[in-house]
């Protein structure tokens, strides 16, 4: 029996490993640049709002190109980490149907090789920081925390996505509606500041501006994040974990008579 979940242990990151790479690899199999368009997209994205905000917001963020990166880079792991474990059920029908391989790996797969293009966006995010005279500071490897929160939540609403998507094929469209009301709730491009008290309270309870207002404390301003945001975070990040594992548990016996 013990040499069964080795086996069994063994053949899952096996399989886990090929739907990273065939994951990263799709995203830009048709692209003549490949995989730079993984450095191309958020430098000219952060060109093009510098030169359109900077000006604007000069006076409230002293660092824009690194303000604007460093939530992008946040937000963007966010969105495409959940948009790619919604589909990762519907897109892998093919195979569902037919053998029989653990459901959640494709969704785990999914967002392992979105955080893969994560990575590579961050090494961007230093070489603007670094340009701009924002040296790397010791206090930087407690980006780990934010970076870890964002992951496990990405981990719960996907898995939660991967099953509402399976019953619920508009869910897709809706879910782009929201994760483009989400970016504009994040202070991606603008400070926070600018929003009118009342109602700033309730967008600083957003989860995601959370995770990516911790993130900016570190690398902008070297300094530990709010304790409370970051307890408040993680405690979502984990309470939307559970109900994804949850869930999917529940329903991923069922997944194959609703494809």
């Amino acid at each position: 029996m013990f040499k069964e979940v080795i086996k069994r242990g063994t053949s899952e990151h096996f399989l886990l490993k090929q739907l990273v790479r065939k994951n990263f690899t799709s995203k830009y199999k048709d692209s003549i640049l490949g995989i730079l368009w993984s450095f191309i997209n958020p430098l000219l994205t952060m060109l093009l709002l510098t030169a359109i905000f900077s000006t604007i917001f000069a006076g409230n963020i002293a660092n824009y190109p690194v303000y604007f990166l460093a939530g992008r880079c946040m937000y963007d792991f966010f969105s495409s980490g959940t948009k790619i474990a919604m589909n990762s059920i519907k897109g892998n029908s093919g195979i569902l149907t037919r053998i029989y391989v653990p459901r959640h790996i494709f969704a785990v797969g999914g967002v392992c090789s979105e955080f893969i293009n994560f990575l590579i966006s961050l090494i961007i995010l230093v070489a603007v920081m670094y340009l701009t005279g924002l040296a790397l500071n010791p206090i930087d490897i407690l980006v780990i925390v934010p970076i870890v929160i964002l992951f496990v939540m990405i981990m719960g609403v996907g898995l939660i996505l991967s099953i509402v998507c399976t019953y619920f094929r508009d869910i897709e469209y809706l879910y782009n509606i929201f994760t483009m009301l989400l970016m504009y709730a994040c202070a991606i491009f603008y400070p926070m500041e600018i929003i009118p008290e009342p109602l700033r309270s309730y967008a600083e309870l957003n989860p995601v501006y959370m995770v990516i207002d911790q993130f900016r404390d570190i690398v902008m301003y070297n300094v530990v994040p709010n304790i409370m945001s970051v307890i408040n975070s993680a405690l979502f990040a984990a309470i939307v974990f559970v109900i994804g594992l949850i869930v999917f548990k529940k329903y991923q016996k069922r997944i194959t008579l609703e494809l």
